[in-house]
């Protein structure tokens, strides 16, 4: 009998990852038809003892305030996620400015997850915009990704993960040698400092170079792809986009280099389940510190004190509200693709593609009893 040709074929698999290529089937779209039903509208951080985990300046809004306020609403058949930028405020007895921080009912682990936006916030002094994904479970070890993140007059998008220790949960690292963006620090434990280019809860880090940062045109900032060998990150200017992200199966391995990759990394160890998150808050730590307020310009070439005339974040946030009219999020979508694939018969040499997945499969998406408002279902 001839010997098998599984084993030596399952090798080139391993070693050509995408050659043959991730196949994806689209199982979701949240977009302005049933968002606000998708989302729950935080009034509080993670922690809820306090408005913000950072210590922003802000007041979270539920979703009857944010519509009432104007700050959720559908503009233009597509989602628009705002701040208040018409109240003066008083810094010494005001709590904060009102602002939306929505976090997805469902839960979402591996697959393809892409998400389009017509303007991205201004870059404005005091400003934290962040499109993220935290995982389920105590932070950092359950693992978080910060998609779309920076601060004050920051000039480019910095792409994060932060990931428990390594002593404890293995090494994860980004790889600088296969992603497009330029990487800032490489070491995904959020405990890991060197002092020179890796302080404490930085975990790794790139910045992108290619523009979409505060456009105010928008574009596809990280289309997240998930599996158990990977992480990777792409990232478009409207316009630029692959023709194929419009499809119901796009194929991703079209896409050439991704503008991020996290691949030296236990990834089913390190991340948990995630749910989808927007923030837009004021100041906090670090943002209003003395360090990034006055110190720091984020390669501006000016510093936010210099820039607005004032000596601290929060009396320029009080007292600015027009400063943050083009500080907002809007939304076209967000699709999420079930994952299968290529697979080999022991029996036989024939590589064949998985059987497809379906929305309503045990496989990709089961019930998911959440505690208290969260009763999405989990995607996997």
């Amino acid at each position: 009998m001839a010997p098998s040709l599984a084993p030596v074929l399952s090798a080139l698999l391993a070693l050509t990852g995408n050659a043959f290529g991730q196949k994806y089937t689209l199982a979701q779209t949240i977009n302005a038809e049933n968002f606000f039903e998708e989302f729950i509208f935080n009034t509080t951080g993670t922690i809820t003892s306090q408005p913000d985990d950072n210590w922003a300046w802000v007041q979270f809004q539920n979703l009857n305030d944010a519509r009432t306020n104007e700050l959720a609403r559908v503009r233009n058949d597509e989602v628009y996620l705002g701040v208040d930028h018409r109240t003066e405020l008083d810094p010494n007895q005001d709590e904060g400015r009102r602002s939306l921080r929505l976090v997805s009912r469902n839960t979402y682990k591996h697959g393809l997850l892409i998400t389009r936006f017509s303007h991205f916030p201004a870059a404005v002094c005091g400003g934290w915009p962040s499109y993220w994904l935290l995982g389920e479970g105590p932070w950092p070890n359950a693992g978080e990704m910060d998609l779309y993140e920076g601060w004050n007059l920051a000039v480019a998008n910095k792409p994060a993960f932060h990931v428990g220790e390594e002593k404890v949960l293995g090494t994860c690292k980004m790889h600088p040698t296969f992603q497009k963006a330029n990487v800032i620090s490489d070491n995904c434990d959020n405990t890991y400092a060197d002092q020179v280019t890796q302080w404490p809860f930085q975990g790794c880090q790139s910045e992108e170079p290619n523009g979409i940062w505060a456009s105010d045109k928008g574009g596809t900032p990280e289309a997240l792809e998930w599996t158990s060998e990977y992480i990777k990150l792409f990232s478009w200017k409207r316009g630029e986009e692959p023709a194929n992200i419009d499809d119901d199966q796009p194929d991703v391995k079209s896409w050439g280099a991704p503008s991020v990759n996290v691949d030296d990394c236990d990834i089913d160890r390190h991340f948990a389940a995630q749910r989808i998150i927007f923030t837009l808050p004021f100041c906090g730590d670090p943002v209003g510190t003395p360090l990034f307020w006055s110190e720091l310009d984020g390669g501006s070439g000016i510093t936010c004190d210099k820039h607005t005339g004032k000596k601290t974040c929060i009396e320029h946030v009080a007292s600015n509200p027009k400063a943050f009219k083009d500080f907002y999020f809007q939304v076209q979508d967000i699709r999420y693709f079930n994952s299968t694939q290529p697979s080999i018969d022991p029996a036989s040499p024939t590589v064949t593609p998985a059987r497809s997945s379906t929305a309503g499969s045990r496989n990709n998406m089961i019930i998911n009893a959440a505690p208290d408002e969260y009763s999405g279902k989990k995607f996997v």
